[in-house]
């Protein structure tokens, strides 16, 4: 029985599905369901589940609502015992109960999901879906220090092309919790027969590389509790697509910062004494 209960549960997890009690969901995607779900919910809960925008728009869609219903008085019912409510910023859209369905909400700002029991009746619960999309547009910044805990990271200029002559480094701090690294496009000029790349990039975790690599040769998936730094170099000519990346700091259910990343100065590989080049991370 222990070991059914261990394969279920590691599914769910497989499936991005999320039954605790309220959370931050830094996610692209999911399910979430109500705790104990499809059984009945427990009595005096208060749970919320906040889906941050990071810069583009959240989608929810309930699949599968039913709570304890309304109070009813002659022409008139509110959601006075159970309920749904749910926040776009800090506005409510309305509360819900029943099996009266919350209709699909697509916003750009952060949608706080509340869920709130009180002793009496309960039910099987809900489940929704959600999902965070970002606008991919190639005017990004040339590099930048990533604060969010998930994020997608575009090259300037993709898909059109980069430009010639950039030094661009983009960073993730994770504070001692896991990073995943995941590129999912990447075309750049290739190094010719006797050289190394003429366009590059180059991953760091902490002090340490993790790999150079140019044409279609896409760097591998990376996990990694340092800090990573994702370093791309172009020359003069013959520019190509770019690249995108998709990044995830495994922050643990609860927590809300990261430590803050230790001051620690490097030279670039190649910049040679006196260049006045660093980093700082």
């Amino acid at each position: 029985m222990f070991a059914l209960l261990a394969v279920v549960c590691l599914a769910a997890v497989a499936n991005g599905q999320q039954q605790r009690c309220g959370g931050n969901l830094v996610g692209s995607s999911g399910d979430v369901f109500s705790p104990n779900y499809p059984d009945e919910y427990d009595a005096n809960l208060d749970c919320m589940w906040t889906i941050p925008a990071r810069g583009g728009s959240v989608t929810v869609a309930f699949k599968n609502f039913s709570i304890e219903a309304p109070e009813s008085f002659l022409f008139y019912a509110r959601c006075n015992f159970d309920y749904v409510e749910i926040f776009v910023g800090d506005r409510s859209k309305g509360r819900f109960c029943g099996t009266d369905m919350p209709p699909a909400i697509t916003a750009s700002k952060d949608v706080h999901i509340r869920f709130v029991t009180d002793q009496l009746i309960s039910g099987p619960g809900f489940r929704f879906s959600y999902a965070v999309q970002h606008e991919l547009t190639g005017d990004g910044p040339c590099g930048y220090h990533m604060e969010d805990n998930y994020g997608v990271v575009i090259s300037p200029g993709y898909p059109d092309g980069y430009q010639s002559f950039m030094d661009c480094t983009w960073t993730i701090h994770g504070g001692g919790y896991p990073i995943t690294l995941t590129f999912t496009d990447f075309e750049l000029e290739n190094g010719g027969y006797y050289s190394g790349c003429y366009d590059s990039v180059s991953i760091f975790t902490g002090r340490e590389k993790f790999g150079t690599y140019c044409g279609t040769d896409t760097p591998p998936t990376l996990t990694t509790t340092k800090d990573v730094r994702i370093k791309m170099v172009t020359d003069s000519s013959l520019q190509r697509r770019g690249f995108m990346f998709h990044y995830r700091v495994a922050v643990p259910p609860g927590s809300t910062e990261k430590p803050e990343p230790e001051k620690t100065t490097m030279k670039p590989e190649g910049s040679g004494e006196g260049s006045g080049d660093e980093f700082i991370f």
